[in-house]
């Protein structure tokens, strides 16, 4: 089994090469290395007919510099005499350009030019050509992942919106070598992707003729070009954003003038759909994996990630593996140091070589302050591998509207009530705002910040209720609701309460009237009516998400409202609700937008992958693209103790590289 700490081979046509040429420089003269070197540059260049390398020199002429000793009247002389037509004449540089015999190679009138006593060295005519210009695309300039000119990013969510100039992958560069790669096929695994989206429509995968995960021939096709394993039907479609926007940045179309351009202008997208709204399973992700291998993929972007092993999961990654077949991880987004126990990100720390694991840098190449790491002091045993570009990323999206409350202070709600006390809003826990039941900060400052101040108990038989109705995007396919809940009520046992909060939900204006259920720590179950028994405070998680089911697809109105409940007798200090935020996405053809993550970062690495091994077609395999992303990685001071490699990609180094051959004159630039 090929374990991950073995990223370092070398292409393994290349290392075919070294070994022979280990031998044969001794035992054979040089005219055996321009053999084995012309097979090698036919073998890369006829491995993609559609991409061909543009001429590396003139055919016919070569040059030749002349050694002090010989007088500047005869250098046109000494040309002839080696048997080439003399050309332009520099006497500065000594040297003269000679046009050569029919039928003579270049390389072969070099090696004859350089054994003359008098020839300081030869050289073939080289050829340069201007780098490759950005697109048309109109959002080109808002790429900096692509192109960092020190540009300001118009709308950031991210500071620095402002980065280093040449802080980025350096795809002009390789777009000089190539553009298409037509022939490769990326499978994102995601929340599906909006094929209709005006930028990807171009380049979705043809699923026709495509088989199951258990490689069983689907009747009708994937016609929507790829598969669902969250809701097990064949469209794909995005119902969240993330898995268009991840789509884009690999292969939206380039030169289109529309929106952006991916990576990997023309490469072929396969939507594979593992995640709803409210994450995916192991075995989704795992029939996924197998769906996009079974199908042609060669290279997989899984922008997601868990803290909980799997073997299932394990195995489809081996089976990815066996089939050559590169994954390219998300390192997650949570701060965490994967080193420390405890601490676990998956797929990334599975120990596979054809994963890998990628970090997200800002924009001046510093590790994203949200972007997982890891630090063990033996590099080889980072299971995080390289940083690439994943703040400000801007892409391929929807329309999506997000309502932060605390930064509204609330002001818009209704508060509303039949008996009791009646909802307030104050500043108590700064700088957030908070709704409370009760009229004053007693109970927030005495429970968060100590104060001995007395806790005043909520009036008998309130019935009081805050909401608000929001403006959502026409047929939103996402609306989401999070939020941090506190409760400090009465209840009977675990399924009875008297003092208690509820939180409602609907997708008409008014008082809604759908509860919603929130997790109770203390019970371990999900309650709409959230209360404790005063022994304990009822507390939500701040990070959990509810999906608001019946906004989805109900008009441009959803509402959300926070009850609060007594009975006559017993009273308690009440509850109160901060960290108000509702989010609501729709699918859009048009539509682009930044986002932050290293969710975005691993697109962009999936994405100089492809790029890569389209041009080297099926010479290469995973363990060879990998190695291109090693060696043309430019180190950064950031990463450099937290990442395995301590580097950030770089497509043009990467794509140009080519492991040199020793002891050889000749040389493959």
């Amino acid at each position: 089994m090929m374990m991950k700490n073995n990223k370092h081979l070398i292409p393994k046509f290349v290392s075919l090469m070294v070994a022979v040429f280990a031998i044969t420089n001794i035992l054979v003269s040089e005219p055996i290395w321009e053999s084995y070197r012309k097979s090698l540059e036919t073998k890369l260049e006829s491995s993609n007919p559609a991409s061909k390398k543009r001429p590396l020199y003139i055919p016919n002429e070569i040059i030749i510099k002349f050694k002090k000793q010989i007088p500047n009247s005869e250098l046109s002389i000494q040309t002839s005499r080696l048997g080439f037509r003399p050309g332009i004449k520099n006497e500065r540089g000594r040297f003269v350009t000679g046009k050569i015999m029919d039928g003579e190679s270049v390389e072969t009138a070099v090696d004859r030019a350089k054994k003359d006593p008098n020839v300081e060295y030869a050289e073939p005519k080289y050829l340069y050509y201007k780098y490759a210009d950005p697109t048309n695309d109109p959002g080109f300039v808002r790429l900096w992942a692509l192109n960092n000119s020190g540009q300001a990013i118009p709308s950031p969510s991210y500071s620095p919106s402002q980065g280093t100039s040449g802080k980025d992958m350096n795809v002009l560069g390789a777009w000089d070598v190539t553009t298409n790669c037509s022939n490769i096929i990326v499978a994102v695994l995601d929340t599906g992707v909006t094929y209709t989206h005006d930028d990807l429509v171009g380049n979705m995968w043809n699923g026709a003729n495509c088989v199951d995960h258990d490689n069983n021939a689907i009747g009708g096709g994937c016609l929507k070009h790829g598969w669902d394993y969250a809701n097990s039907d064949n469209d794909p479609k995005d119902e969240d954003g993330h898995g268009t926007h991840v789509a884009a940045t690999i292969g939206a179309v380039g030169n289109n003038s529309k929106g952006i351009t991916g990576v990997c202008q023309s490469a072929k997208i396969m939507a594979v759909r593992v995640l709803g709204l409210q994450g995916g399973t192991n075995d989704a992700i795992a029939q996924g994996i197998r769906f996009a291998v079974n199908n042609g993929a060669k290279v997989i972007n899984m922008s997601l990630g868990g803290s909980a092993f799997s073997q299932t999961m394990l195995d489809a990654i081996e089976y990815a593996r066996i089939n050559d077949v590169l994954i390219v991880a998300a390192a997650g987004n949570s701060n965490l140091n994967l080193d420390t126990s405890g601490n676990d990100s998956y797929p990334c720390e599975y120990d596979k070589d054809n994963i890998l694991c990628i970090a997200a840098v800002d924009q001046n190449f510093n590790r994203a302050t949200f972007s997982n790491y890891n630090s063990h002091s033996t590099a080889s045993s980072r299971t995080v591998d390289f940083g690439a570009p994943g703040t400000n990323i801007y892409s391929s999206y929807g329309t999506e509207f997000t309502y932060n409350e605390n930064s509204s202070f609330y002001f818009d709600w209704v508060r509303s009530s039949t008996s009791g006390s009646v909802w307030t809003v104050a500043s108590c826990l700064t700088p957030s705002h908070v709704m409370l039941t009760n009229p004053n900060c007693t109970f927030p400052n005495w429970l968060i910040n100590d104060s001995p101040a007395s806790v005043t108990s909520l009036s008998a038989n309130t019935n009081s209720i805050a909401y608000k109705n929001f403006t959502i995007p026409n047929g939103s396919t996402r609306v989401t609701l999070s939020h941090f809940v506190v409760n400090y009520g009465h209840r009977l046992n675990s399924s009875i309460c008297y003092d208690f909060m509820q939180v409602f939900y609907s997708s008409s204006t008014g008082i809604p009237t759908t509860p919603l259920q929130l997790y109770d720590k203390n019970y371990g179950t999900q309650k709409t009516e959230l209360c404790n028994d005063g022994q304990y405070i009822f507390a939500s998680h701040p990070d959990d998400t509810l999906v608001l089911t019946n906004c989805i697809g109900g008009g441009t109105n959803c509402t959300v409202g926070y009850r609060m409940s007594t009975d006559g007798s017993g009273n308690y200090p009440g509850g109160f609700v901060t960290d108000v935020i509702l989010s609501a996405w729709a699918p859009s053809d048009y539509a682009y937008a930044n986002l932050n993550g290293t969710s975005m970062a691993a697109p962009n690495v999936s994405g100089v992958a492809a790029l890569i091994r389209s041009y080297n077609g099926t010479t290469f395999t995973y363990q060879d693209v990998i190695t291109k992303l090693i060696e043309g990685g430019v180190t950064a001071t950031d990463i450099s103790t937290i990442t395995k490699y301590g580097k950030t990609i770089n497509a043009n180094a990467s794509i140009k590289h080519l492991k040199q051959v020793t002891g050889v004159t000749a040389v493959l630039q």
